[in-house]
């Protein structure tokens, strides 16, 4: 282990001065104390500069700053800095109870072999579901417990995770430039190719904003939506082929999920583009003409089920309708 921290805590800030305080002080607060906090200032306007500055009287804070690149590059940054055994990703809107770390150090030495790859949680947030299946696995059982995570949508979150740095140094593991939504989830779906243990726990101390951190309402290009299609049907290949034996049923289910929800994402990101009528006639068409099973229509959310039944009528209904109900914002 490394002799000066177990824990390097990344966070990446951006004109985050309203909320990055209360991160901080959450942190201060750790009953566990080996740890480093490495604070990415990502060419923020307002006044985080100032703020951190403050930090840095702390012997185990790191301040970098960098011209604004993206959340993904500041991550990246700040792995590139990162000297612990284990590494945390934080955003600077959201908060911790003062026993996150010492959860996951008692965890880590009082219930497990060493070393383990992967540790997840719980994590306190409306839109994810609570994990059902916990304990220590190893590589026979690590499919379908990657199945659980999935369904019950922790698969796409960094927080409530905590990562091994060795793989992520071992493997050149590093976030996806220029995706601004998902870039979690394919980051996730790339390390849990190399990990060979899991360890999954009931404790929920990371409190996530569910309102600071909302994508719903951010404008996503089309051809960026194309990218992460491009991404996540690659990884999710190469899962599947390294666990061909094992039981992908529900990681498949919910990865198909995910495929028909980003299809019906780029159609509607089409409206946003100088594409003519027919070329999104064609896409509400495609998607028309796949059958999806009922267990992967079942886990749609209320506007995904809306959008889909729509787009499983005429195309060219589809089209005026589904152009109306994103002149008004349904979507």
């Amino acid at each position: 282990m490394n002799d000066k921290y177990l824990f390097s805590i990344i966070i990446p800030v951006y004109n985050a001065e309203k909320t990055v305080m209360r991160t901080l002080q959450s942190l201060l607060l750790q009953t566990f104390k080996n740890f480093e906090i490495i604070l990415v200032n990502d060419g923020s306007k307002d006044n985080c500069a100032a703020i951190l500055e403050e930090f840095k009287q702390y012997n185990n804070v790191k301040v970098i700053t960098q011209d604004n690149a993206g959340v993904s590059v500041a991550r990246n940054t700040g792995l590139e800095a990162a000297s612990g055994d284990y590494v945390i990703f934080i955003d600077s809107d959201d908060w911790v109870d003062s026993d996150f770390l010492a959860v996951f150090h008692q965890h880590l030495y009082s219930d497990i072999p060493q070393p383990v790859d992967l540790m997840v949680g719980n994590l306190k947030c409306d839109r994810v579901g609570d994990l059902t299946t916990y304990g220590y696995f190893t590589q026979p059982e690590i499919p379908a417990v990657l199945g659980e995570i999935e369904l019950s949508d922790n698969i796409g979150y960094l927080h409530n995770k905590c990562y091994r740095k060795k793989i992520i140094d071992d493997f050149s593991i590093r976030f996806t430039k220029g995706i601004s939504m998902s870039e979690d989830l394919l980051f996730n779906l790339n390390y849990f190719y190399y990990i060979d243990t899991l360890f999954v726990f009931e404790s929920a101390s990371y409190h996530y904003d569910d309102v600071e951190n909302s994508l719903s309402k951010k404008r996503v290009l089309y051809e960026e939506l194309l990218d992460r299609k491009h991404y996540l049907n690659d990884l999710y290949q190469r899962l599947l082929v390294k666990y061909k034996n094992g039981d992908m049923t529900r990681f498949s289910t919910g990865i198909t999920k995910r495929k028909l929800t980003l299809d019906m994402q780029i159609v509607t990101a089409m409206y946003y583009t100088t594409l003519n009528i027919n070329e999104v006639r064609n896409s509400i068409k495609r998607i028309k003409e796949k059958r999806y099973p009922e267990n992967v229509l079942g886990l749609l959310n209320r506007s995904e089920k809306v959008k889909y039944h729509v787009m499983n009528v005429n195309a060219r209904a589809a089209y005026l309708v589904l152009y109306m109900l994103y002149r008004l914002r349904f979507f």
